[in-house]
């Protein structure tokens, strides 16, 4: 029984997700220009394959990321990364996607001419930002 699943996404700009990643301090590692990777999952036979992008996990099960249309999907063997690293996939997912939304709102402030003066985060972990541009 295969435990590979995909999860859609909404990120499109694969600059903000590597600056995520790197802020996240989660490794990766691109395809090769006109090529993509083959990870592995749990199982002998399993296979994902097109991806153009590795997320390392901690283990030696990661997250593929595939080009889908606009968007991109995370495609991996959840079963076997939260086994073998205790991280569940919400988690996992959440803390990309909230950091690439992060990155990407401080790109488009800073464009804007702002800048981040305040940065403060509530019990229920929302964020709030103070930005202020000077004329």
């Amino acid at each position: 029984m295969s435990h590979i699943s995909k999860i859609d996404t909404k990120i499109k700009d694969l600059r903000f997700l590597k600056k995520a990643l790197k802020s996240l301090q989660m490794k990766f590692s691109d395809a090769q220009e006109n090529s993509t990777l083959t990870l592995h999952g749990y199982g002998k036979n399993e296979e994902i394959e097109g991806c153009i992008m590795e997320i390392k996990t901690g283990c030696k099960y990661s997250i593929g990321l595939r080009k889908v249309n606009e968007n991109y999907e995370f495609v991996a063997d959840w079963w076997a990364i939260e086994t073998f690293t205790q991280q569940k996939q919400d988690d996992i997912l959440n803390k990309i996607t909230r950091q690439y939304a992060y990155e990407t709102i401080l790109d488009k402030v800073h464009n804007m001419g702002y800048s981040v003066v305040n940065e403060t985060q509530d019990l229920q972990q929302n964020l709030k930002l103070t930005v202020r541009r000077w004329k």
